[in-house]
């Protein structure tokens, strides 16, 4: 019985820890009267970076992408290719780890480590999404500290375990979201890449505007 109860207790406090936060530093999901919509991107720079690149140029598509460090130190140049073509691009950790799982030093270090590498950007704010989504008070508050802006969604495309190009098309389709909704996508999967032109073209359609998260937010 403990384990469900000490569950609940940490979902109350985050919950608690959530609403305390300023919106202008934790973001999830945009203003419902404006028609605008966020991809987003994780885990980049990869062997496919610049299909993807390629592909939201044939679009006229503006996306943020939150960059892993590590990579980044493996393609330097993939890193400032993203701000080159006009995206946005923030932080996704060094490795990849649980932030919770970090001690605090060593979560310093990826953060440090990460900002080194990722480069120009064109935001005045460091910008991250904890990998997996995964926070806690700890490290909400080292976060914040920080002068980061913490930056989440509001729709999991689930492309990462739907390896088929219309089924992520599907959950990403005008039906599906609504105004300010930042959606969740992955970078390095062929199936993610394939659906693009066939998420964008359905949104445009319904009269959305994709946006950054930086222009959604104006952050």
């Amino acid at each position: 019985m403990l384990g469900p109860l000490r569950r609940q207790l940490r979902a109350v406090v985050k919950d608690a820890v959530y609403r305390a936060i300023p919106r202008s530093r934790l973001v999830q999901r945009g203003r419902t009267d404006r028609r605008q919509i966020a991809l987003t991107f994780d885990d980049g720079p990869d062997e496919l970076t610049n299909a993807y690149l390629d592909r939201l140029d044939e679009l006229d598509v503006r996306a943020t992408f939150f960059l892993v460090g590590k990579s980044c130190e493996r393609r330097p140049e993939l890193a400032r290719e993203y701000v080159r073509r006009g995206h946005q691009v923030a932080s996704h950790g060094y490795d990849h780890s649980h932030f919770t799982r970090l001690p605090w030093r060593e979560l310093r270090e990826q953060l440090r480590r990460t900002e080194a590498v990722l480069g120009l950007r064109s935001t005045a704010r460091r910008w991250i999404r904890p990998p997996y989504g995964n926070v806690d008070a700890r490290v909400l508050a080292q976060l914040l500290a920080g002068g980061n802006v913490l930056a989440m969604w509001s729709l999991d495309s689930h492309d990462y375990e739907i390896r088929d190009a219309a089924e992520v098309a599907t959950r990403c389709a005008a039906r599906q979201v609504s105004a300010g909704e930042v959606i969740l996508l992955h970078e390095g999967q062929t199936w993610t890449l394939e659906a693009l032109p066939r998420i964008v073209g359905d949104l445009r359609d319904a009269g959305y505007e994709l946006v950054t998260m930086a222009k959604m937010f104006e952050v």
